[in-house]
């Protein structure tokens, strides 16, 4: 989160396929290493939010998507799908040296990593000792599927001959996935059938395959920074490849931004703690202002009274029977409530745009009461996460270079989101998993507050 208008341009490391730790940590804290009891669906092997044995999902998602993309490759490409002439390659230490693009390639080249291997080799390869299985321990069995789905769509790509730089073709390949993934949950046929929590577990891994903030989106390499990726996903689950297809002649979102100035970069473009909660309450009430009138024509929006508290529970608001969560609008005394030591550990651990995430929870609770709307239930609670996405589209002006937002702020946000969704009062509130949430907020980022109403 940036002040002003910075010139002073700066950049990133780029890294790939690695888990990011904050969400890792906050995911695995909130938890407490409990899994949803997921019961047993129709097709061969079930993929969802618990660990699996790493071999059953694999198999599983190489059928599945060999038997998608035969279906699929004609009616997207008018092309017939060919099978991979080298397979899908798990690789271990002890794994024989390979070679791609005839260049000779050991585990070691590989480590932490998955890739598709184009030309002659047409294979996919995958770290099978640590990588799948960290992820599927930390994300579920859905999330090596989901890794495996993307590199596939690599393949496609080269198989219909798609040209278009890095971010593109990165994004277009999680679409791919996304839309995979939907075949998955809807087909009877299929080898592979999604559990509770299966989209919610995807949507964490595809955000923990992110750029690193401040990588610009023309950058050689340039994936995607984790609202992009998500948002593609989500574009393919919802839409299907055709749409993933026209990627390369239509656009695609892309959020990536340089670092503008040294100390944005030394800094990740985060303000410290207290800045940030005095900086983002003035733009909560700005927005509110501005946006109550139009939520409810004559009404003013009264700005609530500030209320940190170093307790470990937010203090009891009479008539309200939902208290959960880092924080918490109270209608009795018109005030906002917050965990303060908890959330400056979020804003320490995430950024302080999942701070802003957590104030806006609250503000939004409070224009839906000032308004008239519901605050409790599923809706309600999904219409808040909608609220946040307007107040980053508000933040951002329509002109993200020129925004008050900095390189991977939309990405703390949807961290906040995602990590708040498997937290055990996550899980108890009738609000919606990670998958529901994150389109909600992406809907009031592309469509305003029009998008929430």
């Amino acid at each position: 989160m940036v002040e002003s208008k910075r010139t002073e341009a700066g950049a990133g490391r780029l890294v790939l396929l690695v888990v990011v730790a904050a969400l890792v940590a906050i995911v695995a804290l909130a938890s407490n290493q409990r899994r949803d009891d997921e019961g047993q669906a129709a097709g061969d092997v079930s993929v969802g939010r618990s660990a699996a044995p790493g071999t059953d999902v694999t198999t599983a998602a190489q059928r599945s998507l060999v038997q998608y993309w035969t279906a699929e490759m004609p009616k997207v490409y008018q092309q017939e799908f060919v099978e991979l002439a080298g397979g899908f390659q798990a690789k271990t230490p002890q794994s024989e040296a390979f070679t791609c693009g005839g260049r000779p390639q050991t585990y070691d080249d590989l480590r932490g990593n998955a890739f598709y291997c184009g030309a002659r080799e047409d294979y996919i390869a995958w770290d099978a000792a640590e990588l799948f299985p960290r992820l599927n321990q930390q994300f579920g069995s859905s999330a090596p599927a989901i890794v495996l789905a993307h590199e596939m769509g690599h393949a496609i790509q080269a198989r219909a001959g798609v040209d278009a730089p890095s971010v593109v073709l990165e994004l277009q390949a999680d679409c791919f996935a996304g839309s995979w993934i939907r075949f998955a949950e809807t087909s009877t046929a299929d080898p592979i059938s999604l559990t509770d929590g299966a989209l919610d577990s995807a949507v964490a891994t595809i955000l923990t395959l992110r750029d690193q903030p401040g990588t610009a989106a023309t950058a050689p390499q340039a994936h995607g920074l984790g609202f992009d990726r998500v948002n593609a996903f989500q574009t393919g689950y919802e839409n299907g490849a055709e749409r993933c297809a026209r990627f390369p002649e239509q656009g695609v979102v892309s959020t990536e931004l340089p670092f503008r100035t040294v100390t944005e970069a030394l800094t990740g473009g985060n303000l410290p703690y207290p800045e940030t909660v005095e900086l983002l309450s003035a733009t909560l009430n700005d927005f509110w202002s501005a946006a109550v009138p139009r939520v409810r024509p004559g009404e003013a929006f009264d700005a609530p009274s500030l209320n940190p508290t170093g307790e470990d529970e937010l203090p009891a608001c009479p008539g309200d029977l939902e208290q959960s969560g880092l924080s918490q609008y109270c209608a009795s005394t018109g005030s906002i409530d917050w965990l303060d030591s908890h959330l400056q550990l979020a804003h320490e651990r995430i950024g302080d745009l999942a701070t802003g995430a957590v104030l806006s929870e609250a503000w939004a609770e409070a224009a839906q009461s000032q308004t008239d709307l519901q605050t409790t239930g599923r809706p309600a609670g999904l219409q808040r996460d909608c609220f946040t996405g307007a107040w980053l589209a508000y933040l951002a002006q329509g002109d993200l270079p020129n925004s008050q937002l900095s390189p991977g702020d939309l990405d703390e946000a949807l961290t906040a989101i995602v990590a708040s969704s498997f937290t055990d009062d996550g899980r108890q509130t009738d609000r919606g998993g990670a998958f529901e949430r994150t389109k909600s907020l992406r809907a009031g980022v592309f469509g305003s507050l029009s998008g929430c109403l």
